[in-house]
């Protein structure tokens, strides 16, 4: 089968299910499965594959909870899922967690505490619906868009609230996992950031 491309995300819980990588490829209720080999294959009720366990001690040396991907684990999942039978994975290298400019910043026109956001992400121009109090035009930000994992594992997708389209959203310093407890606000950058460069890395 020829690769699949799409934004699969990785996790391990040794505590519950030791020896075992658990594969998102899409957030939807599993409804059945099928085994071949080291690899389960989780459907959704359309027999659409949602995301695989794969059983292996390789996975017993990583730590629990959302996993980057590297060059190394791809190509063990990988060689294990065609084994199978099953595609391939591919990963954009795109970066979606990047430093953005916000241009503009609204109020939300069925809303007392959203804002409605026009963030310069390097490439181009996006609307970005935020309800942080601290957000503000003329700030350098974390933006986060669609197909972003963030390090808890949360995938960022394309929405609307309250009917205003969303490319994304704006990072707090404790969505980012920079800081241990929860903290109200929006992460604000420094002048230096470079609009559009990846946060992570910069």
């Amino acid at each position: 089968r020829s690769a699949m491309s799409c934004s699969a995300r990785l996790f391990i819980n040794r505590k519950a299910f030791s020896g075992v990588g658990m594969i998102v490829l899409k957030d939807a209720a599993p409804a059945a499965s099928e085994t071949i080999g080291e690899v389960c294959a989780i459907y959704d009720l359309k027999h659409e594959i949602i995301g695989y366990n794969l059983i292996s001690p390789y996975f017993e040396n990583l730590n629990d909870g959302y996993q980057p991907w590297n060059d190394e684990t791809l190509a063990f999942v990988n060689e294990k899922l065609i084994k199978a039978g099953f595609a391939a994975i591919e990963i954009d290298p795109t970066p979606r967690l990047v430093v953005g400019y916000v241009k503009t910043c609204e109020t939300h026109p069925d809303s007392d505490h959203l804002h409605v956001c026009q963030v310069d992400v390097g490439q181009e121009c996006v609307q970005i619906v935020c309800g942080a109090a601290n957000v503000a035009a003329n700030q350098k930000v974390v933006a986060a868009l669609p197909g972003a994992v963030l390090p808890d594992g949360r995938l960022i997708e394309a929405s609307a609230l309250r009917g205003v389209d969303s490319a994304g959203m704006l990072c707090s310093e404790w969505e980012l996992r920079l800081i241990d407890e929860p903290k109200r606000g929006i992460l604000i950058l420094d002048d230096q950031a470079e609009i559009g460069s990846p946060f992570f890395g910069r």
